[in-house]
């Protein structure tokens, strides 16, 4: 669609929800979107565009609760599961399906459609992207209609998260005559019926995305009507649709974006917690594989880059206030986060007298070098992300106080991915986005990460120290115990630095005044679409509503 055809499109659906919202018959949201999705079947997708659209169509068993905790079943809340229970040895878990359960189609959801969803996501031909069921659960049993249970080859902290968070259940009528394989490729994948609080209407790719309340929903029908999601170029795109009204929100603003929205007094910034944090991570391998980096394989060279930085006032000149800055691999956002750990101090004479001890003397010059070697690197910046281009130059002048040459090697997104894959860098400014559990540690640090053609650890970090308390904190079943062997690591992480550990973004999603939005979950933010709701017309905003 045209940019021209895009906007009549905008300007004829306003006005008419202004006309419909009038008369109280009609309480659609716009959001506008820098993405699209890819495939609409759960844990089949690649684009998070896709998770967030499976994610309205499709329930859960049990959602996270707000404390965000993923260990042990405290804190979630009943989905397609009214309730679950234990063995009396806890390696059994059987959930309760909720009776008055039913896809879009109005056949009843039952235990049938959870043991095809088990089956489809632990076929390897699926393609699906959760978590390795066959090196976690022995079985699924489904006594009756309404039961199914799960059956553990052994007991693990987050036994009922890695269930409750990525078995959604799919409708065994409509897919039991699909091959595993061709899922993706299939007729549902494109238009697929769901069980949650929205159905599915409509796909126009990379223009148009658009579902409606589910009146029939068992937990209770959402408060707006549609839903659609308005898809553009980018990201700052998206941003100018909510500042002209032709779109209700956008989930994140960039900081220039969110100067912009001050001056629309129908547009308010809404307060957003994130699971991402930014760092330069250090290359450590030689172009080998093998053996060390001739510079950043020395921990004290990467303390004392490390000390050079003043990284609160990078991230302040970078972001303003709508970022903070990182305490290490993980964000405040997770239950395991620890912000009493000892982070390296900013020291420049500190720094310098490091480098002095390994050898890294300065010349007339003002530069480094040892044994005739420069001491001269280049950061790895992708030409996506303005901020940390913006970064990387502020971490080169910070450098080059204490004699640090640091070159800045900006590429497209599509040639970084390939760099940090093949490990073809000496320091790379990117950032992780997370999830509430800490099994992230395992998969982006430690040593059993690094791997040929893997961005995971791409610097190829092994700390032994820091491996054992990783894995002594996720077998750890007690929530305080498993916090005291993460907090070893992430201090390992940091005495024993992978990366310079930069910065926790915390941009705002834009709303139209209109819109009635309560707390967004850091994990899924549109998780609360559900209970979202409208003052006011489109077109004619409301006032400040009520909080």
């Amino acid at each position: 669609m045209m940019a021209g055809a895009r906007r009549l499109w905008l300007v004829a659906c306003i006005a008419a929800l202004a006309c419909r919202a009038e008369t109280g018959a009609d309480r659609t949201v716009v959001i506008a979107s820098g993405g699209d999705g890819d495939v609409l079947v759960p844990r089949l997708w690649t684009e998070t565009q896709a998770r967030l659209y499976t994610d309205l169509i499709f329930d859960k068993l049990a959602e996270i609760g707000a404390a965000q905790n993923t260990v042990g079943d405290a804190g979630y809340l009943p989905r397609l599961a009214q309730s679950w229970e234990w063995s009396h040895d806890s390696t059994a878990v059987t959930f309760h399906l909720d009776p008055r359960a039913r896809w879009h189609d109005g056949v009843p959801v039952r235990a049938a459609d959870v043991r095809i969803a088990w089956e489809i996501y632990n076929d390897p031909a699926s393609g699906a992207n959760a978590v390795d069921f066959t090196a976690l659960i022995d079985s699924l049993t489904t006594p009756d209609s309404l039961t199914a249970t799960f059956w553990y080859r052994a007991r693990r902290p987050e036994m009922f998260h890695a269930i409750a968070y990525n078995v959604v259940p799919l409708p065994e009528h409509l897919l039991r005559g699909i091959p595993h394989d061709s899922l993706r490729q299939s007729a549902f994948a494109q238009h697929p019926v769901g069980d949650g609080p929205f159905r599915f209407v409509s796909w126009d790719k990379k223009v148009r995305f658009e579902l409606a309340a589910n009146d029939a929903y068992f937990l209770g029908r959402p408060r707006i009507d549609r839903l659609v999601f308005s898809i553009f170029a980018d990201g700052s795109a998206a941003a100018r649709a909510v500042f002209a009204g032709d779109a209700d929100f956008i989930e994140v603003v960039t900081v220039d974006d969110a100067a912009e929205a001050v001056r629309h007094p129908e547009v308010r910034l809404v307060p957003a917690r994130r699971y991402e944090y930014g760092f330069l991570e250090f290359n450590l391998r030689g172009a080998d594989g093998r053996s060390p980096h001739p510079i950043l394989g020395s921990r004290g060279v990467r303390r004392a880059l490390t000390m050079a930085v003043n990284r609160a006032q990078v991230v302040r000149t970078v972001y303003d206030t709508l970022a903070l800055v990182a305490f290490g691999p993980f964000t405040r956002a997770q239950w395991a986060a620890d912000t009493a750990i000892t982070p390296l101090p900013y020291d420049t004479a500190a720094a310098g007298g490091a480098l002095d001890s390994l050898g890294w003397r300065r010349n007339a010059a003002g530069g480094r070098a040892r044994n005739g070697r420069r001491l001269s690197l280049s950061v790895l910046v992708s030409t996506s992300s303005r901020p940390r281009v913006r970064m990387a130059e502020l971490l080169q002048q910070a450098m080059r106080e204490v004699g640090v040459e640091v070159k800045i090697d900006a590429v497209d997104p599509l040639a970084f991915r390939s760099r940090l894959a093949a490990h073809q860098f000496d320091a790379a400014l990117f950032a992780w986005n997370t999830t509430p559990s800490p099994t992230g540690l395992r998969q982006s640090w430690t040593a059993a990460s690094f791997k040929p053609g893997s961005p995971f650890n791409a610097g190829g970090y092994a700390s032994p120290a820091f491996d054992l308390q990783v894995d002594s904190g996720l077998a750890a079943f007690d929530i305080a115990s498993a916090r005291a062997h993460l907090k070893r690591a992430f201090q390992a992480a940091i005495d024993d630095p992978p990366a310079i550990w930069l910065y926790e973004p915390r941009l705002p999603a834009a709303a139209n005044r209109r819109l009635v939005i309560g707390t967004m979950p850091p994990d899924a933010w549109w998780q609360s679409i559900r209970d979202w709701n409208v003052i006011g017309p489109a077109g004619k905003r409301a006032a400040e509503p009520p909080r």
